[in-house]
């Protein structure tokens, strides 16, 4: 029989919290291995746009109407 171990809710939801950062962190850190053109140059606004695309068709993104919505959003990253 395999032994079981039980683990609080709370400490649960913190390490799956921790693995969705990691998740995140990760993806990040395998685009910036994908090398940039220089800054400003036809390539960059070219890679730019693509890159911007892909943020756009996955939902990467998030647009605010009014200037109180963003403070909101800004005040819950607190």
């Amino acid at each position: 029989m395999a032994d079981v171990v039980y683990i609080p809710e709370k400490k649960l939801d913190k390490i799956l919290s921790i693995l969705d950062s990691l998740k995140v962190e990760i993806k990040e850190l395998k685009s910036k291995r994908e090398k940039e053109p220089l800054y400003g140059s036809d390539k960059w606004w070219e890679w730019s746009d693509r890159k911007s695309l892909q943020d756009i068709k996955a939902g990467r993104y998030k647009v605010f109407h009014t200037p109180d919505e963003l403070q909101e959003h800004l005040d819950s990253l607190k």
